[in-house]
């Protein structure tokens, strides 16, 4: 009975105490446990293990800890792959931009034409040329200045009273030389040279037939030289015929029966423009007595070589072409100081303010020259333009017939 009372009388806080011996003998405390833990993993290092199988697993577990500690310190690979992803990306970016920027460069360096060299020349008291006298044509073959025929020129050309404007450029070589090459100059006759080529490139397409017939009508009559003139209003002439009285005898009314059956003034003016003439244009029906139609010395010379390269026309329209010029009857202002074996294909021209000559010219050592002169003159017929010209093609003459080598 005395157990049992004791039993019902003992109070909660003294059942929890008589339970807790129990409790903390069976569930160790966490700081004693990692004591417990540590001490054996002392003991099992220092003793080099001993019987019982937890030191081991213990010390493997940290050294777990540990190798995953240092690869946590450590940067892992993923990152590593997306850095070197990074920079390759980056260095690939930066190899196009100047890819890219090379190549503009390079096609804004391949559209920028190369600045021509600037070439002084002595001459004396004439204004400078518009352009040097190196930028002949692209498609020309390319050749040199003649420094002592172009001395020799400039010395002939400074007289007072008289403006002199000329080429002279060797077919064989491309070498040249010449004062004012690119100054308009009133044309004169020596238009109807551009005139005759286009006519001759219409009969190769067939907008004109050589053998058609041509009306002389009242408005297209020119006066001055020529014989249709004399013929009768309403009468018919062969285009060819036509064409060729334009340039054997300097016809005005033949020329302007050309003009007007090519289309008229404006049409070749155009033709002239796409050949890349420069200063060669007609403003007015022949007789041309004001001097409005023009034309330069390098325009007919580029005009000349493209035809007797055969660039212009088919073969057998050259040979034309050319026979005509050969049987000029005018006799050339180049010839007064060459010898009769010299031959010329030409066409003169001549007004009262001005007098000029183009053409070819063979020598007998088998040397073929092209020259364009003109001549402005102050004082109205002043013969000393026709002399100067003659002077001028003499200096030529004697430079290429001695000359051997191309």
């Amino acid at each position: 009975m005395t157990r049992t009372r004791e039993g019902k009388g003992n109070s909660p806080s003294s059942k929890r105490s008589s339970r807790d011996p129990l409790r903390r003998q069976r569930r160790p405390s966490r700081s004693a446990e990692l004591s417990s833990s540590s001490t054996s993993l002392n003991a099992g290092s220092s003793t080099g293990g001993g019987s019982s199988s937890s030191p081991p697993l213990r010390l493997s577990r940290q050294r777990a800890i540990t190798r995953l500690r240092q690869r946590a310190a450590q940067p892992s690979r993923l990152n590593r792959s997306k850095s070197l992803g990074g920079v390759l990306l980056r260095g690939l970016s930066l190899s196009i931009v100047l890819g890219l920027m090379m190549a503009g460069l390079s096609q804004l360096l391949q559209s920028t034409p190369p600045a021509l060299p600037e070439r002084a020349v002595s001459t004396g008291s004439l204004e400078p040329t518009e352009s040097p006298l190196s930028a002949l044509p692209t498609d020309l073959p390319r050749g040199e200045e003649i420094p002592v025929l172009q001395e020799h020129l400039v010395a002939l050309a400074t007289q007072p009273g008289l403006t002199a404007g000329a080429l002279f450029w060797d077919v064989e070589t491309g070498n040249f030389a010449g004062v004012r090459p690119d100054q308009a100059f009133p044309a004169a006759s020596v238009i109807k040279i551009p005139i005759l080529l286009a006519f001759f490139q219409a009969v190769e397409t067939g907008q004109v037939q050589m053998d058609e017939m041509l009306t002389l009508r009242d408005d297209l009559k020119g006066g001055g030289a020529g014989l249709l003139q004399t013929r009768a209003i309403g009468s018919q002439v062969s285009a060819l015929e036509a064409a060729t009285l334009m340039s054997t005898v300097s016809d005005n009314f033949a020329t302007n029966l050309i003009i007007d059956r090519l289309g008229g003034q404006e049409i070749l003016n155009q033709k002239f423009r796409q050949w890349g003439l420069q200063h060669t244009q007609i403003s007015w029906w022949l007789p041309d007595l004001e001097g409005t139609n023009t034309s330069s010395p390098r325009d007919i010379v580029w005009l000349l070589s493209q035809v007797e390269q055969g660039r212009m026309l088919n073969r057998r329209n050259r040979d034309r072409f050319l026979d005509i010029l050969w049987r000029t009857q005018r006799p050339s202002y180049f010839r007064p100081n060459l010898g009769q074996e010299v031959r010329i294909a030409h066409k003169t021209g001549t007004l009262r303010s001005v007098v000029g000559d183009a053409g070819l010219i063979d020598l007998p050592n088998g040397r073929r020259y092209l020259a364009a002169v003109w001549v402005k003159r102050e004082t109205p017929n002043d013969a000393k333009a026709e002399e100067l010209i003659a002077n001028l093609s003499q200096a030529a003459y004697e430079y290429w017939s001695v000359v051997r080598d191309p």
